[in-house]
């Protein structure tokens, strides 16, 4: 038995399945006359096709020979060649533990092909297409086969079909493992908006950054090539998303519109900060190659750097606040828990840390920009018209209370943001001379001031009476009211329109005045971030040891 090609090995459809062929052996020669009659007679029914009858007849000669194993064989392959895999397994199993290494041999051989048509059959004809469960289980069940397979060869080290078919799973586990990776990449690109991205792809970077780091704790050169290797290989793959981000970053800032010189120099600026971002991820990527741990460390640091870079000029202020709020949370818990002795601050990345409590002071430096513009654009009253029709009453005083939040929000981050920000910095310089008492004070007082900034909207009783009514009605609504229910759903679906396309004019509003407030500040990012580099590399070159045991 062993795989054959179904086609070429293409990204869409790429099958080497296992053909089941079992073979039935000769039966025992110390057999009864009845016995032996039975075993002869179930030989030629599998010969024949007949399976099921063979199966049976095997059973009865394996009623007078129950210690047969060979027996427990034959009958195991016309059970299998039936499409009884659960008992031909059982069977196959028990003829396995046989003195005879032929049989042993045959007998795992046979095993690993069934639990291999298990795996075909739970793939179907379209494996690409399978989703996150089936691949799990149907790999499972291949490094099964494979372990089978292995059994065999341990028996028979020349049996040919159980290594072709060893090293053929082998492949299409690693081809197809490619495969979806590459259907996940798509499928993430397409179902995430610009920021979703961005955060995911900022997440990814700092996992890796920290896989980075502990590659110096392994012990043993070839574990740590091996680590090595596989965090190359996600530093290149993470490099290879940038380009989509700049297709989200242009589609952000310019819609369906052509780009006015502004956005168009805007898109230019972000789309040289992303690709700062990428030559860094290939630049620690090749690092990595020549074991170079520390010069990697640097390109990790400035390529979430200039992640945060791109996040600081496209964020809404809501988003900004929202996550600075989050941050700043998580920073003050893992002061505390320092401070009061709860963790080992040997466990504590520190630099990180004062990496994200300066973050946090950039993005509530962004805050008083951002609300500038909120502020302009309550009093312009921009997103309060609709082509779809007039708000009611009810939505127009529901859009008054949020926008009495977002103006009071608004001017208190003009006036409080600039002392978080001095709160912030301060707290980063503490933390990275270890001074974490020092810190604590400033990052709950900054955590308090971003918690007083945000937006604080009242609950709307009569939308939860509403759909309470709603859920308590639906049947009565369904079973004698279908106009008024499609009228409910009508406005309902009017509703939505309404608030997408206001939100989509307000995001478009803003994004050209962040545009031109981009502009203004990349210059300066700019030559910031030179200084940055040539200070960190001096740090880490200065500082760090590096096992060269390899």
């Amino acid at each position: 038995m062993m795989f054959h090609n179904r086609g070429r090995w293409t990204l869409l459809r790429s099958s080497f399945w296992l053909c089941a062929v079992v073979l039935a052996c000769d039966s025992a020669h110390s057999a009864t006359a009845s016995a032996r009659k039975q075993v002869r007679t179930g030989l030629e029914q599998h010969q024949a096709g007949d399976y099921a009858a063979a199966a049976e007849s095997f059973a009865e000669a394996q009623k007078s020979l129950p210690e047969e194993p060979r027996v427990v064989y034959d009958r195991a392959c016309a059970l299998a060649a039936a499409g009884n895999r659960e008992e031909a397994t059982d069977l196959f199993q028990q003829a396995a533990i046989a003195r005879e290494p032929g049989l042993v041999a045959s007998s795992h051989y046979n095993l690993g092909c069934l639990v291999a048509e298990e795996a075909r059959a739970l793939f179907g004809d379209q494996p690409e297409e399978a989703d996150v469960a089936a691949r799990e289980q149907g790999v499972k069940l291949l490094h099964q086969a494979v372990m089978h397979y292995r059994d065999c060869l341990r028996v028979d080290s020349d049996h040919a079909a159980a290594r072709k078919n060893l090293e053929t799973i082998r492949l299409w586990i690693k081809h197809m493992e490619a495969v979806w990776a590459q259907r996940d990449r798509e499928k993430r690109r397409d179902e995430m908006d610009l920021l979703q991205f961005l955060d995911w792809i900022d997440a990814e970077q700092r996992t890796l950054e920290a896989a980075t780091k502990a590659l110096g704790q392994i012990d043993g050169s070839p574990r740590q090539r091996q680590a090595v290797s596989r965090t190359e290989d996600a530093q290149r793959l993470l490099a290879d998303e940038i380009d989509p981000l700049q297709q989200k970053l242009e589609a952000a800032l310019t819609g369906d519109q052509p780009a006015d010189a502004t956005t168009a120099q805007a898109v230019q600026a972000l789309n040289q900060i992303a690709q700062r971002a990428k030559s860094a991820m290939f630049r620690s990527a090749d690092e990595l190659v020549g074991r170079e741990l520390p010069s990697a460390l640097v390109a990790q640091d400035e390529a979430i750097d200039a992640l945060d870079e791109v996040y600081r000029a496209v964020a809404p202020y809501e988003h900004l606040l929202q996550k600075a709020t989050k941050v700043e949370q998580s920073l003050v818990e893992t002061t505390v828990s320092i401070a009061e002795d709860d963790i080992d601050e040997a466990l504590v990345d520190r630099e990180a840390i004062a990496r994200d409590q300066r973050y946090v002071a950039g993005w509530s430096e962004s805050l008083p920009a951002r609300a500038e513009q909120g502020l302009a654009q309550i009093e312009a009253g921009s997103g309060t018209h609709s082509e779809i029709g007039p708000p009611t009453d009810e939505q127009q005083k529901e859009q008054q209370q949020l926008q009495a939040a977002l103006k009071e929000s608004y001017e208190k981050a003009i006036e409080l943001a600039p002392k978080v920000t001095e709160l912030a910095n301060g707290a980063a310089s503490d933390i990275a001379d270890e001074k974490w008492d020092v810190a604590r004070p400033k990052q709950e007082e900054a955590l308090k001031l971003l918690q007083e900034i945000s937006p604080k909207t009242p609950p709307n009783e009569n939308q939860q009476d509403q759909q309470g009514e709603q859920n308590e009605d639906k049947q009565d609504q369904q079973d004698n009211q279908p106009d008024e229910q499609q009228g409910d759903e009508g406005n309902q679906q009017q509703d939505q329109q309404r608030q997408e396309k206001s939100s989509e004019q307000k995001q478009q509003d803003l994004s050209r005045q962040q545009a031109e407030a981009l502009l203004s500040k990349a210059r300066q990012r700019e030559r910031e971030y030179r200084e940055r580099q040539k200070a960190q590399i001096q740090a880490m070159q200065g500082t760090i040891q590096v096992d060269r045991d390899w």
